[in-house]
């Protein structure tokens, strides 16, 4: 059995079952139990994932030092499903300490944090706040939590008042962006000790898997030939979420100024999202369905099809919450040796595209964007993904956290 300091209990909203779970959350815990921690993860898991792809999971950590305890996602009715999820999270938490006796409380995001700092104050389990983003402003300006509602500025409020609580008592913080560290010294964590206990960690990418060296002309073939794609037809891929955030309409505008100027480009949207709200909106500027293909995809198949791309493209609201933003298709979309089409003032974004020299930057009308000189190193722009976006690398920094913990 592990020594007691080896105990670490990684507590997230987010299912394991999840697609971000499998790549945002897995990988770094996969690298992290191979050395002095063992890990127990208490996870909110969506029923009909769960139902899918619950063997998946307990195959990938079987034999390793990392031990899961999922739990039921609750998603209606709004904000008491989640009180409910908390007060479970409580529940379990205190039932797991009680067997297991943590050294330290790895918290994903804002909720699962809530229950950190019931940990702490309860018994003395030390916490890292991984906030992930400005989440209860991402609620406000994703339009879930309308300020126009009494209900829901009541709520805003509460969560903005533990916000500060969250901060002030984590024994660390960590956050994806410079911009969001800087946001939280300045401003809620001004002329305080803890603003010294911030570390960045961007969204990292698994460069093993997101690797087109490893795909051949073969396989790409097929995929094309699956898809509908011809050899000579120019590529635009999308990679991910399709909702709240991502700025779709302005995304095909740009696509519209593509085929202006050369006919031959094809859209290529990977996503588990509903499609309709991309079909709406090419119907809406008149665009054929013939050149947009959307495609359900799994995170095992997302670079063979990356790797048909010729340009990627991620447009997301530049609202404040996403200052503190780090875009996982960014990191996969260079891993892949990508250029990117992108927006300005989301996280990092403008400075990372700086200093990799591999975007293209749209910041008023995307159909005046033109045709793009696709004249990039695909070498140099993969290099610069495994230089600064390696999951070893932010294992390293976590590593390091839970090192001061223990």
């Amino acid at each position: 059995m592990a020594s007691k300091k080896n105990n670490i209990l990684y507590i997230s909203y987010d299912g394991l079952t999840d697609p971000l779970g499998q790549s945002q959350i897995l990988p770094y815990l996969l690298e992290l139990s191979k050395l002095d921690y063992r890990f127990h993860i208490l996870s909110c898991e969506k029923p009909q994932n769960f139902k899918e792809h619950k063997g998946t999971i307990e195959d990938i950590i079987l034999g390793t030092s990392i031990t899961w305890h999922p739990q039921k996602y609750h998603k209606y009715p709004p904000v008491l499903s989640a009180l409910l999820d908390i007060f479970l999270m409580k529940r379990k938490t205190a039932m797991l300490h009680k067997r297991f006796s943590f050294s330290a409380c790895w918290c994903r995001s804002y909720l699962p944090a809530i229950v950190g700092l019931f940990l702490w104050r309860k018994s003395g389990v030390p916490f890292i706040f991984d906030m992930r983003g400005f989440w209860a402003d991402e609620r406000v300006e994703g339009g879930s939590w309308p300020q126009s509602n009494f209900v829901f500025r009541l709520v805003y409020r509460y969560f903005k008042t533990t916000e500060k609580q969250l901060l002030k008592e984590a024994a660390h913080v960590v956050v994806l962006t410079s911009k969001a560290k800087e946001i939280l010294q300045k401003g809620l964590l001004n002329n305080n000790p803890q603003s010294e206990s911030i570390s960045i960690i961007p969204c990292c990418v698994d460069t093993s898997l997101f690797n087109p060296a490893h795909l051949g002309i073969q396989e790409r073939n097929i995929a094309r030939k699956l898809l509908g794609i011809n050899s000579e037809d120019k590529i635009l891929v999308y990679a991910g979420s399709v909702g709240t955030w991502y700025m779709i309409s302005e995304m095909l505008q740009y696509f519209v100024g593509l085929q202006k100027f050369d006919a031959s480009w094809k859209f290529l949207v990977l996503t588990m999202d509903n499609p309709q709200r991309i079909v709406d909106s090419a119907k809406i500027k008149g665009l054929s369905m013939d050149d947009i293909v959307i495609r359900p995809c799994k995170r095992a198949e997302m670079p063979l099809y990356l790797s048909l791309g010729h340009l990627a493209i991620s447009f997301i609201q530049p609202v404040f919450s996403k200052q503190a933003s780090s875009p996982t298709k960014l990191a996969e979309y260079l891993a892949m040796g990508l250029p990117v089409a992108y927006n300005a003032n989301v996280g990092d974004v403008d400075d990372i595209m700086d200093l990799c020299q591999a975007g293209i930057k749209v910041e008023v009308d995307p159909i005046a964007a033109g045709q793009p000189e696709l004249m990039f190193d695909s070498n140099a722009i993969r290099e610069f993904a495994c230089n600064n976006f390696t999951v070893e690398k932010g294992v390293k920094v976590y590593s390091l956290i839970l090192k001061e913990m223990c």
